[in-house]
């Protein structure tokens, strides 16, 4: 069946503990980037403030308030994430991405 509509995607679910700073998805989460190695897009559901950056640490970071979640990126080709807590609390983690 070839259909536009059909996509690999892959999905993670994971905690990252306050104080982390520019935690390396692509490294540090199996899940992630398995089936997929550049996203076209992706979404990102948590229940705390985060902020992350995309492709590489010395980009800007976007800050995702959790009434934003879920959180859409469609707009860039990610390769990688970096996720930096410093919310106070836990925060529970939920990534989507797809080609």
């Amino acid at each position: 069946m070839n259909n536009s509509l059909t996509q690999n995607y892959d999905s993670a679910e994971f905690t990252l503990s306050t104080g982390n700073t520019d935690y390396d998805v692509r490294t540090q989460v199996a899940a992630f980037f398995n089936n997929i190695k550049v996203y076209r897009r992706v979404e990102i559901r948590t229940n705390v403030n985060i902020s992350i950056k995309l492709n590489k640490t010395t980009n800007p970071a976007i800050t995702i308030n959790f009434t934003d979640s879920p959180y859409t990126l469609d707009i860039i080709e990610v390769t990688n994430i970096y996720i930096t807590n410093s919310s106070g609390s836990t925060a529970s983690i939920k990534l989507i991405g797809t080609e």
